[in-house]
Formats: C-alpha cells, sequence, structure tokens
C-alpha cells in the first residue's frame, strides 16, 4: 500500500513539474496581434494584444502559445523576459524601436534590407512599401475564406 502512494505522489509531482516547465509568460512584440479562439491564423479573433502586453501561457505547440484568452502565434511574441520603457524603445535591449523588434521579429530589418539592397542594385523596394501600407480588415479576409470554402460557416463570425 505504500508503495502505491508513493507511486501516485511521485506521479502527480512529475505531472504538475511537467506542467509548469511548459508555462511561461509571454509578451507581445509586434503593434498589435489577434489573439484566436483556435490555433489558426484565420480562427476568429478572441480580441487584439497590444505591443508589451504580457499573457500567462502553455506552449508553444505547433507554434501557438495557449492563453486565458485563446491562442497566440509565436511569432508575434517572445517568452524571453522583455522590459518595455516608456515611448517607443525597448530597455535593455540597446534601444531598439518597437517597429524595429516587430521587423526583427519576422526576421527582417533596414540592416537587412539595406544589405540586400547593396548586393542587389536594381532592386525595387516601392511595390513592398506600397502593398506594406495596405490593409485588409479582418471580416473581410474571413468573408472571402468562407466564399471560397476555405472555412465552415461558423468561423466566418
Amino acid at each position: 500500500m505504500m508503495k502505491k502512494t508513493r507511486f501516485w505522489i511521485l506521479l502527480l509531482t512529475a505531472a504538475l513539474g511537467a506542467s509548469a516547465a511548459l508555462a511561461a509568460t509571454i509578451t507581445v512584440l509586434v503593434q498589435s496581434t489577434a489573439v484566436r479562439k483556435r490555433p489558426q491564423f484565420f480562427a476568429p479573433a478572441a480580441m487584439i494584444a497590444k505591443l508589451g502586453d504580457t499573457f500567462d501561457a502553455t506552449g508553444p505547440d505547433n507554434g501557438w502559445y495557449k492563453t486565458g484568452r485563446g491562442y497566440i502565434h509565436q511569432s508575434a511574441v517572445s517568452s524571453k523576459k522583455i522590459k518595455l520603457s516608456a515611448g517607443s524603445t525597448v530597455a535593455g535591449g540597446g534601444g531598439a524601436t518597437a517597429e524595429e523588434v516587430t521587423l526583427a521579429g519576422k526576421g527582417f530589418n533596414s540592416q537587412v534590407e539595406k544589405s540586400y539592397s547593396a548586393q542587389n542594385a536594381s532592386a525595387n523596394f516601392a511595390a513592398v512599401n506600397v502593398m506594406e501600407r495596405r490593409s485588409v480588415p479582418e471580416v473581410a479576409v474571413l468573408e472571402f475564406l468562407r466564399k471560397g470554402g476555405l472555412l465552415p460557416r461558423e468561423d466566418a463570425q
């Protein structure tokens, strides 16, 4: 009987330790991002998270952190301790602007663009700049996907 009790205590301790190891505080590193109802890019948004918002989360699992409010993609957050200062710079990281942190999180920043431009003199970023300024409302994207049969009807809310 004592061995069974000890076994269950060890098993429970291991399970709690494993779930605690997966838990993290994540910080949003982009200007804004959707916290989704499901771990899918085109799932309905439960809320919008802003730069510097923090969440207790588990994961990531297949690229998604699970929070108490929904799912947030790992490309928009960091599980490393981040301290945002007043204004638009990130403290403790050499004074990068919020925009630079956003670009770096996506794997592209002004230094990369300058380096690429220097090596590819014929590269014209005008079209890229125009596309970056375009914005399509989420409701329009969801309607497009629903009409195209890419989402079940209930997802187009």
